[in-house]
């Protein structure tokens, strides 16, 4: 499977590298949710609402929002 040590290397630091986005991205998610968990019921429709909007294409996400 492994011709020489570089392939070996090469693979494990490929694994570190996707188990690290893979934190990453657990993490910015547990974030949003916090923010989004702590808004009240009205708070929360609007937000809905908003979010329904985007997706519909009628408003645009805000660019650099740290979001992202």
């Amino acid at each position: 499977m492994f011709e020489s040590w570089t392939d070996v290397t090469a693979a494990a630091v490929m694994a570190i590298a996707v188990a690290y986005l893979g934190y990453e991205v657990a993490q910015r998610q547990r974030k949003l949710r916090d923010l989004f968990e702590v808004l009240d019921g009205e708070d929360s429709a609007i937000t809905a609402r908003l979010e329904q909007m985007v997706d519909a294409g009628l408003l645009k996400p805000v660019a650099g929002a740290g979001l992202a």
